[in-house]
């Protein structure tokens, strides 16, 4: 049995998981990395709060209610992809939602936030891939909200898929595995991919957009 290792916890109506279990591969799926809280007292005013991850979405909203923070009924709320605008629609309306790629999503979200306040809760080492290509059409604000660092300990048995769902998962795990004759790695985006060749990694596959619809399709065009 073949196994694929992706970097991010799967649910367990995960198409990615039940797909391509059902095709006969074993998977194995966390995240190695670790997350913490940079509590904020307040929200500052803006007309649009956009996120770029699930994770800030949860450590946003958990941490506003867990302390009695208050915002503007006013504000508008956006996610930079599918998952984060329906980790929103836990919390409160998602009014954009973005193709989880930056260079799609910030002239489509600036076609209804030009010139408005944007803020930003996000990561403390965060690629800011939106802010940076709207950042002369908007006043975007930064809110760093968690950070997350490497795990330290972890341990797989080798692979024969690897898919990377962001930069600091690929160097976590290329810190300590070297890349093996046959492995395929694949990653989430061009930003993931890009970081991957840095490490020296090679033609490593990626999707056009982003869903695990399309990454399962790769892997099985790519075996």
């Amino acid at each position: 049995m073949k196994k694929i290792f992706i970097s991010r916890k799967l649910n367990s109506d995960s198409i990615f998981k039940i797909k391509l279990e059902n095709e006969g591969f074993e998977i194995w799926n966390e995240s190695l990395l670790e997350f913490e809280l940079i509590p904020f007292e307040k929200i500052p005013d803006a007309d649009w709060i956009f996120f770029y991850s699930q994770k800030g979405v949860q450590f946003f909203f958990n941490h506003i209610r867990n302390n009695n923070i208050s915002f503007s009924k006013k504000i508008q709320f956006a996610g930079f992809g599918e998952k984060t605008a329906k980790a929103i629609e836990q919390f409160t309306k998602c009014h954009f939602t973005g193709t989880g790629n930056a260079k799609t999503t910030a002239p489509d979200f600036l076609k209804i936030a030009h010139g408005k306040k944007i803020l930003f809760p996000r990561a403390k080492n965060s690629q800011r891939s939106v802010q940076q290509l709207i950042d002369n059409q908007s006043i975007t604000i930064d809110l760093i909200i968690y950070k997350n660092f490497p795990q330290k300990e972890f341990d797989l048995p080798r692979m024969d898929y690897l898919f990377f769902t962001s930069p600091m998962n690929a160097k976590a795990f290329f810190q300590k595995y070297q890349l093996e004759k046959g492995q395929k790695v694949f990653a989430i985006g061009k930003t993931t991919a890009n970081a991957l060749n840095d490490l020296g990694i090679k033609n490593v596959i990626f999707p056009k957009k982003p869903s695990e619809e399309e990454f399962v399709k790769l892997l099985l065009e790519n075996q």
